[in-house]
């Protein structure tokens, strides 16, 4: 009996060594150390089927596989956490290339920006850049910058303004950090961003001053939208079509009507209120400086980003250039 127990154990064993492999197999046919592989083991990426009479791993004959899938995703860097989310099938494979280019996407995305931050302080003065990398070191994280112009045009919108051309006027005017950052856009993002944090700092039209503040901002985007669609299309005809929508906005405020008296007095009145210094001239300068003079063509079905489009409306208007790089001293409509 003693002989035959002996007899089915070494059958036994033999039949597990030809179901299994060892772990110097494995490292030789994928060429990783025996030691990564063990790590590999130790971590549970690479589970033990079962051991040796002597004590050696033995793995499943899917651990090869399993672990030339793990061998070529740590090839992309790919972080062992991630590797382990897949390996349990808590994600996908297609899951993790989707997670994994979203995070390589945010850190291009971040040195990018930094890429730019760092070009707005090459090559000036050192008082200059002493200047520039107080503005700078505030829009260094992007999120965070684009939450505090959101939230300064939250303030300083009418709160009875409706939600949805408050949203409307929100994205229209606060600009996404430039996607191809300059030395000059980078810079241009944070001169806007330390404007709208001091204390000078200007709330838009409210109630008493256009009174029903819900037809105001709509017609303002309106006249924007026009505008943009005219820019785009370069189109003198639609030029006119959105400088009369915008000048009836602001003649209904008083109840008058569009007339040449009337634009007349519009245009003294745009040029005396004009200064270099004034918020909203700034404002809209920066924003110009950051998305550009003209909008893309997708903005043939929406406003897209007001400068632009306020920029020609108030060049229409006042008779004066509201081009970025220039110092004029006229302000643009709010």
């Amino acid at each position: 009996m003693t002989h035959g127990t002996h007899g089915e154990n070494t059958q036994g064993e033999h039949t597990q060594s030809e179901n299994t492999v060892g772990i110097g197999e494995l490292a030789a046919r994928t060429g990783l150390p025996v030691k990564t592989v063990r790590y590999y083991s130790d971590i549970g990426l690479l589970p033990e089927s079962a051991r040796s009479r002597g004590g050696h791993r033995r793995y499943a004959a899917n651990a090869l596989p399993r672990l030339r899938l793990i061998q070529r995703l740590r090839a992309l860097d790919t972080p062992i956490a991630v590797i382990a989310a897949v390996m349990t099938g808590e994600h996908s494979l297609a899951d993790l290339v989707t997670r994994e280019l979203d995070t390589v996407q945010a850190h291009m995305r971040e040195l990018t920006w930094r890429r730019g931050l760092l070009r707005a302080l090459d090559d000036c003065p050192e008082p200059e850049r002493l200047r520039r990398l107080a503005l700078l070191a505030e829009v260094g994280r992007l999120d965070e910058a684009h939450d505090r112009l959101v939230r300064y045009w939250h303030w300083a919108l009418p709160t009875d303004l409706p939600h949805r051309l408050t949203r409307a006027v929100i994205e229209g005017a606060v600009p996404e950090p430039p996607a191809t950052p300059t030395g000059t856009t980078t810079l241009a993002y944070a001169e806007l961003h330390a404007l709208t944090g001091k204390d000078d700092r200007r709330r838009q039209p409210q109630s008493h001053q256009v009174g029903d503040v819900a037809s105001f901002y709509s017609g303002i985007m309106d006249a924007c939208t026009l505008a943009a669609e005219a820019l785009a299309a370069d189109c003198p005809a639609q030029r006119a079509e959105a400088l009369d929508h915008f000048v009836r906005t602001y003649a209904r405020i008083g109840g008058h009507d569009d007339t040449p008296a009337f634009r007349a007095h519009l245009r003294t009145r745009f040029r005396h209120a004009a200064h270099h210094d004034a918020f909203p001239l700034r404002y809209w300068r920066h924003v110009l400086a950051v998305t550009g003079e003209t909008p893309p063509r997708s903005t043939v079905t929406g406003p897209g980003h007001l400068a632009a489009s306020l920029a020609t409306l108030h060049q229409q208007v006042a008779g004066l250039p509201l081009a970025a790089e220039r110092r004029n001293t006229e302000e643009t409509p709010q």
